[in-house]
């Protein structure tokens, strides 16, 4: 096995860094962003999904299959009547992110 030096190395490494900022010099890292700050899954992509009865809000029943909503789905039925309509899940949206930060 042949010994490369730490010189060869730091070298190789650099170079390859040098490259990398080359070859993304033209991406727009705005795009990126936004992407990660935007909710995995909004309420009308959960309505199309889910909303079997399309009442435009969602039950438990119809939450099923969706683990994580099923989990939290009484801390995002804010009034208790046993739907969550988008202005319930966009508050509860919101209280989340306020949280973490």
């Amino acid at each position: 096995m042949k010994n490369i030096s730490l010189k060869k190395l730091s070298i190789t490494v650099i170079v390859a860094s040098l490259a990398s900022n080359v070859v993304f010099a033209d991406n727009d890292m705005s795009k990126a962003v936004s992407k990660v700050a935007a909710p995995a899954s909004s309420f009308s992509q959960l309505i199309t999904d889910y909303d079997t009865d399309k009442s435009n809000t969602l039950s438990a029943k119809e939450l099923t299959k969706n683990d994580k909503l099923t989990k939290v789905f009484d801390q995002i039925d804010a009034n208790g009547d046993k739907e969550i309509s988008e202005k319930e899940f966009n508050e509860y949206l919101a209280k989340m992110k306020k949280s973490l930060s």
